[in-house]
């Protein structure tokens, strides 16, 4: 193989910029955390009526999702086909859930609440905070008489609060809760029956709930060869290994100015040895560095390839 060699105000200049980089990423970052999602179609406590919540689903302890044809509820009412799903992406630190019912038929004794369908989303994702928003299709609270009747809006904008009719209570739409943790919760109903009402407590209808992780940041390792005066020797070939393993390791060659790269890495420790030199050069001792630490930074490992006997310095 043939060596490519720099001249010293080139072999300052590149070493400038390889110091530079060095100071500049080789910070450690943490390593991935997953986040957090849950939804569930409905739960209610009105007055002797206690239903926990219904068709959950979770992520990461599972189901990712849950179905429900129909939930009755005792005197008051149905909702139908419940659907509720819950992801994330371990790697990146996003979740999503959703929650989604069709149609809802509440009788609350001074009104009744109805919908065509009901709709809960989130999404978090690091370094932001949670969204979430709510679709309701022809909802609305009804007296008997028509007198008062309050329609729901399709989208409503967050923790949207309405009276409702008959002196019945109140309904907030579109209630988004953030928490200490980070999380976000947003029910699409959530209706407050008065105390005055044999069923006074409330009822929430498809609620999702997300939380950012942790994304783990890849690094790199960049392995460079230098002749015993410190100029750069390209076409040198290296391996890298997980440390203290003997697992089949990617490869890379070094370019003219003496080094290739492996991107990319999650966080652990690393070893770089060089198996091949170019024609004139022989393997450095020791051939391998190993113990190298990747959490999200970038790390550049040094060999110094010696000379064949006889091989002068080349001006």
């Amino acid at each position: 193989m043939a060596s490519v060699k720099m001249g010293v105000a080139g072999r300052a200049a590149l070493g400038t910029v390889f110091a530079a980089s060095l100071v500049a990423t080789t910070a450690g970052t943490a390593h991935a955390a997953p986040g957090m999602s849950s939804a569930y179609g409905a739960k209610a406590s009105l007055g002797p009526i206690k239903i926990a919540e219904v068709a959950k689903s979770r992520y990461t302890a599972g189901p990712p999702a849950a179905t429900l044809a129909q939930l009755s509820i005792p005197t008051v009412g149905t909702v139908k086909a419940i659907k509720t799903t819950a992801n994330g992406n371990a790697e990146n630190g996003t979740t999503w859930s959703t929650a989604k019912t069709a149609e809802v038929r509440l009788n609350l004794r001074l009104a009744a609440v109805t919908a065509d369908a009901i709709g809960a989303t989130c999404y978090a994702k690091p370094g932001s905070r949670p969204v979430g928003k709510t679709l309701i299709l022809n909802g609305a609270a009804k007296t008997r008489l028509g007198v008062g009747n309050v329609k729901f809006p399709v989208n409503p904008a967050p923790n949207t609060k309405l009276t409702l009719p008959a002196g019945l209570g109140s309904v907030t739409l579109n209630e988004q809760i953030r928490k200490p943790d980070g999380s976000l919760t947003v029910n699409a109903v959530h209706v407050k029956v008065a105390p005055k009402s044999p069923l006074k407590g409330d009822i929430v209808l498809a609620s999702a709930t997300c939380k950012p992780g942790k994304a783990e940041k890849k690094g790199a390792i960049t392995p460079y060869a230098v002749d015993k005066y410190g100029d750069r020797v390209g076409g040198v070939a290296f391996e890298l290994k997980k440390y203290k393993q003997r697992a089949l390791a990617p490869s890379c060659t070094g370019n003219s100015m003496g080094y290739c790269t492996f991107p990319n890495l999650p966080a652990g420790r690393y070893a770089v040895c060089v198996t091949d030199v170019p024609d004139g050069y022989k393997m450095p001792k020791p051939r391998c560095k190993g113990n190298i630490v990747i959490d999200g930074n970038h790390r550049y490992v040094r060999f110094v390839i010696p000379e064949e006997k006889g091989k002068g310095k080349q001006d």
